[in-house]
């Protein structure tokens, strides 16, 4: 999954407090690098706002915005990151769980896919 930004029309952030807007760049520019899991989005934006005057509820709506512009989504980042890491630096399915659900992948996502796709060990080794 290549991550692309595309260009958002105004009416995408109508429904967003304008004080926001700050806090969803931040976001946006965490994302620019590679796709990103829910939970590292909201870890990193809960950094954010420790500094600053936005609350965990604005952070909340920002991932909200992201998900609905299909920016996070858990599903296809596990994909992404089955794919990189055998790609790149193989690894058996049970390692794969093990960084899938410290990246913050739900059980039943990693089970589905895995169900779905299998990682041939042997040609890993």
């Amino acid at each position: 999954m290549r991550l692309s930004l595309r260009t958002f029309d105004l009416m995408d952030f109508m429904d967003l407090n304008e004080d926001l807007i700050p806090l969803l760049n931040k976001a946006y520019f965490f994302l620019k690098f590679r796709p990103r899991t829910e939970k590292e989005v909201r870890d990193y934006l809960y950094k954010k706002i420790r500094t600053t005057h936005w609350s965990r509820d604005g952070a909340e709506e920002v991932i909200k915005k992201l998900k609905d512009q299909e920016l996070i989504d858990d599903k296809k980042f596990v994909d992404w990151f089955v794919r990189q890491r055998t790609t790149l630096k193989p690894k058996g399915q049970r390692l794969l769980t093990r960084e899938l659900l410290q990246k913050g992948i739900a059980p039943e996502l990693i089970e589905d896919y895995f169900s779905e796709n299998s990682v041939d060990e042997e040609t890993l080794a």
